[in-house]
Formats: structure tokens, C-alpha cells, sequence
């Protein structure tokens, strides 16, 4: 796998040094803004309103010179914005302009005198651990301390449990000669208290120190090269990406999974955008006998393109195929490759999907947007619960103008039996023991009734309501499979087992009930209150009703 490994990074960086030389007219601001940033929320909720054009949540993240161009938009149409709009705008400004040869040399805690330092955290500017620009702004170097500490505590039935978890670290981001952005983001976190607790969090299971070696530490690190140019952009490395259209759980790339190393491509022509991406996959975990770990080669190919048609509607046609215990596949490193045909060319031995993305433009206030996967499907069988018909359907509307400062989303999502499966081991749509997209499992739906307030440019306060369904496989006492309704990623449907026919939400009935609140409060820049309740009820055929109560104190620091 080391091996293998070093091929994919090796030719990935040839390709990005060949894309330097080719580049027309290469900028500054090249670094990446991260997914999970708040930024992109609040350019969704613009976008929405009709003050910007152009954005498109589809696909995170964005350049940093990307971000921009919204903003400087925004402060053109000013007028259009609420006061509270505007000083959240302006914070923004800030934050994403700090190295821009046209504004104030960024403020920097380790060039400040020691009374200064405290004013410079404690102030209501951007401030940086360590800043520097060169005179003539196309290079910059930036360095964060990081720092969070956590208190979460559950309240059920069965027991009140909680667990403190504190994490320290850094990151050093920036762009070198207007060419090569650059970020690093590595902390190390420990955890005390009860450890299923913790290990209920996906990114914490997902650790391989804390989840596989059952240490009482944990690593995350991200790191990311990349390249930019007057239309579009290329990087390498392992970082966050979102991709789909839906607020409450994005069905192509998510947060369920944990970060993967990836070559990435963007290209932009208008109104046109198309994005391409290679990625390197953790396969299932097994143990040689001699007790050395053991991860078969896996990768996920997927491309994107996307139009805005007459200012009225965004349409996007996206494909991704996972393929594994083999070398790198050429059909799939060609960004412009139709990957079904491909992968029947190879001999059919892949897990590939196609999907199609619909939402509105022009309405300002509203958005009315939809998704349709297809995983695989026979025509001729629709309508018949054939489990090889296998979709997830998704749609959804947001408002931005019924309630001020207000953004309410319903979305209803279905995930048919069998979705991400497939009959060969390794091939199924997931990343180290994670589904690649939703969260749910195959055999479920959702119904997301979500609110975002901003109360102001420091506080921003949140709502949702999950209603699930779930019709998970009937299984004996040692897990073995009884019956398959194709409720589970990892058990596809096997012949003379079982049977063709596979209704929805068919098996045995598990429905849930979320409840989950959320405020995040910036008394100082880039220091962050954050707490969090969640109430979960249950309705399952095995296990009965339950309940519990879930809430989280968190205290982050980024400077």
C-alpha cells in the first residue's frame, strides 16, 4: 500500500508541476478556505437572497481568492444587506483580507509587546500567533495556535456518562510567489472520562490511535499543496471536502467519513464550472497472521460539472466510483471519462454511481433544490422494490426572507435498500469503516426541519428537527443475517440467500427523533463559545423506546 501510495503522490505532483508552467496568469491568495468554515453559510444565505451570484455550496472548499471575490461583491451591494448583515461582512473583511497587499499589514501576537499581546487577543480584529507579507503581496505566511477544550455529558435511562476532551496544536497556512498555497493543520487531543461517550463521536471512532489502538490520545492532521490560475485551480493533500447540495447531510462527500489524501482539479468558465477528483481510501481493516495490519488498495474517482442556465436554474451532473484491491485504474484518472461505461469496459468489477442536481436562481428569498443518485438501476424493473434499483433521492427548500435575519430549511431524504453496497468486498462507498455520503445507513429517510438565526455579527444561534426511519436487517444472536432488507453498507444482496425483492423501510422498524440546539458565541475574535443539546428519541422492534439528553460545553481558540 506504502508503495502504491507513493506512485498516486508522485504522479500527483508531477501533474501539479506540470500545471505551473501551463498556468496563464497565477495569483496570490491560492490556500484553501476550509469546509466547515461559517464563511460558506453565510454566502449560502446571500446567495439565496439574490446579493451574489456565482456561489455554489456543491463543492467545499473554495480558494481563498474565491471567498474574496464574494465579499468584495457583497460590499458593492451593501445597500441590499441588514445592519446586522453588514458588521458581519465586515468581520469577514477582516478576517479574509488580513494579507491583501491593499490592507492593513496583518497583526501578528509574537510581534506585539508583551502589554500588547493581551490587547491584540483580546480585541475585536483579526490577530494571528505569527503573520508576514512580503512587500510585494504574493507571498504570506500565517501561524495559528489552536486550542479547544470540551465537556459533553449524556443523561439516559441506562446511566449519566460524560467525558472532557482538550485538544492543542497549530497551523501554518499561506501562498509563495502569488503561485503554491500551503496549509498544515495537526493537533493532539486526550480524552478523560467515559470512552464509549467519546467514541459516539465519528471523528474520534475514526482515529486510529484512539478507535483502533485504544489510546487515550488522539491526532488529526490536514494538509493540503495547491496551485491557481485565471480559471481554475489544482491541489494534493488531505483536507475536509463537502459535496451535494443538502443542508442537513451532503450525499456524495460529508463529514461522516474522515479526510482522505486526493488530487483535485477545478476549472471555471462563466457560468460553467467542472471539478475532478482522485482519492486514496482506507479499505477494511484485516490482520495478516503474523499480526501486522493489513489495508487493500481502495480509491474513489468522481467528477462534477455544473451550469447556470439563463439566470433560472443551476443544473449539476456529477459521477464517482469507488474500485479496489488493484493498482491505479488510467480510465479513472481521466477527469473527462464517463465512469459507468468505463468501469463495464474493465470488466464490471466496480462501484460506480451517476447523479444528477437541480435548484433555483432568481427567486430572491428562496431556493428550491434537489438531488437524484443513481447507484444502479434496470428500467424495466421500476416500481417493482427490485433491490438492484438503488437511489437516494433528495429535496429541499430554503427560505431567507420570511423571518429577519432568518434561515429556515426543510429537506426530505430517502436512501434506498442497497445503497453504497456492493457484492465485492471493499468496493463499498465508504473510507476507514464510514460512508463516503449520509450518515444514515441503506433502507432509511429523513425528514430535516432546520433554522439559523443570526443574532448578530457574534452570535449565531441554530435549530434542527430529524425525523428517521430505518429498516434495518433481521439478524441472530451472533450478527449473522437472518434475513437482508439491505439496511446495512457492508452486506449487499447475495444469490439463493436472498431475496430480489426489496421494499422500503421493510426489515426491523428502528425511528428516531432528533432534537438539537445550537449557539455560537465570538465574545473576542477567533474565541469561540460554542454549546450544544441534543434530545434523541427512539422507537426500535428490538430494543424498544429509549431516550436520552445529550449536551456539549466547547471552548475553541484560534489565534
Amino acid at each position: 500500500m506504502k508503495a502504491r501510495l507513493k506512485h498516486f503522490t508522485g504522479g500527483a505532483m508531477l501533474a501539479l508541476f506540470v500545471l505551473s508552467f501551463t498556468a496563464e496568469r497565477l495569483h496570490a491568495q491560492a490556500e484553501h478556505v476550509p469546509a466547515a468554515h461559517p464563511v460558506y453559510q453565510f454566502l449560502n444565505r446571500q446567495h439565496v437572497q439574490g446579493n451574489v451570484e456565482g456561489y455554489s455550496r456543491a463543492w467545499l472548499p473554495m480558494e481563498l481568492k474565491q471567498v474574496r471575490t464574494f465579499l468584495l461583491e457583497l460590499r458593492k451591494r451593501g445597500d441590499l444587506l441588514s445592519d446586522t448583515e453588514r458588521r458581519i461582512l465586515a468581520r469577514y473583511e477582516d478576517e479574509f483580507f488580513a494579507g491583501a497587499l491593499d490592507a492593513p499589514p496583518p497583526r501578528s501576537i509574537a510581534q506585539a509587546s508583551i502589554p500588547g499581546m493581551a490587547a491584540a487577543v483580546f480585541s475585536d480584529s483579526t490577530t494571528h500567533f505569527y503573520a508576514w507579507r512580503s512587500a510585494t503581496g504574493e507571498s504570506t505566511m500565517f501561524m495559528e495556535a489552536l486550542a479547544s477544550l470540551e465537556y459533553r455529558t449524556m443523561l439516559s435511562d441506562q446511566g449519566n456518562t460524560n467525558v472532557t476532551l482538550g485538544q492543542i496544536g497549530g497551523r501554518f497556512r499561506g501562498t509563495l510567489g502569488g503561485l503554491l498555497g500551503y496549509s498544515l493543520t495537526a493537533t493532539n487531543g486526550m480524552a478523560s472520562g467515559n470512552r464509549s461517550l467519546a467514541l459516539s463521536d465519528p471523528q474520534l471512532r475514526k482515529n486510529f490511535n484512539f478507535g483502533a489502538l485504544d489510546k487515550e490520545y488522539f491526532d488529526l492532521t490536514e494538509a493540503v499543496l495547491s496551485m491557481s490560475w485565471d480559471w481554475g485551480s489544482a491541489s494534493l493533500g488531505k483536507e475536509t471536502r463537502f459535496s451535494g447540495t443538502g443542508r442537513s447531510n451532503q450525499l456524495l462527500l460529508s463529514n461522516n467519513a474522515a479526510p482522505f489524501d486526493a488530487v483535485h482539479v477545478d476549472a471555471r468558465f462563466g457560468a460553467v464550472r467542472f471539478s475532478f477528483l482522485h482519492g486514496a481510501l482506507l479499505s477494511e481493516f484485516t490482520r495478516l497472521p503474523e499480526g501486522k495490519p493489513y489495508y487493500d488498495a481502495k480509491y474513489v474517482s468522481m467528477h462534477r460539472l455544473e451550469a447556470d442556465l439563463l439566470d433560472l436554474l443551476r443544473l449539476g451532473v456529477f459521477e464517482a466510483v469507488i474500485y479496489s484491491g488493484r493498482e491505479m485504474d488510467l480510465a479513472y484518472l481521466n477527469p473527462v471519462n464517463f465512469y459507468k461505461s468505463a468501469e463495464h469496459a474493465g470488466g464490471d468489477r466496480d462501484n460506480p454511481m451517476l447523479g444528477f442536481e437541480l435548484s433555483t436562481l432568481g427567486i430572491d428569498g428562496l431556493e428550491l433544490y434537489g438531488s437524484w443518485l443513481i447507484d444502479d438501476v434496470d428500467f424495466s424493473l421500476l416500481g417493482k422494490s427490485w433491490w438492484g434499483n438503488k437511489f437516494i433521492l433528495q429535496a429541499g427548500t430554503t427560505l431567507s426572507s420570511l423571518l429577519p435575519e432568518c434561515d429556515i430549511t426543510v429537506e426530505y431524504s430517502r436512501i434506498d435498500p442497497y445503497v453504497y453496497t456492493h457484492r465485492y468486498m471493499g468496493n463499498q462507498y465508504t473510507h476507514d469503516r464510514a460512508a463516503l455520503g449520509f450518515e444514515l445507513a441503506p433502507n432509511s429517510d429523513e425528514l430535516y426541519f432546520g433554522l439559523d438565526y443570526w443574532a448578530g455579527a457574534d452570535l449565531r444561534l441554530g435549530a434542527a428537527l430529524q425525523l428517521r426511519r430505518h429498516g434495518a436487517n433481521e439478524v441472530d444472536s451472533e450478527g449473522a443475517i437472518i434475513v437482508n432488507h439491505g439496511g446495512d453498507i457492508y452486506h449487499s444482496m447475495i444469490d439463493g440467500r436472498d431475496s430480489d425483492i426489496a421494499p422500503f423501510l421493510a426489515g426491523v422498524r428502528d425511528n428516531s427523533t432528533l432534537l438539537t440546539v445550537t449557539g455560537v458565541w465570538e465574545p473576542w475574535r477567533d474565541i469561540f463559545v460554542k454549546g450544544t443539546y441534543r434530545f434523541r428519541d427512539r422507537d426500535s422492534d428490538v430494543s424498544g423506546k429509549r431516550s436520552d439528553h445529550y449536551l456539549s460545553l466547547l471552548l475553541d481558540v484560534r489565534l
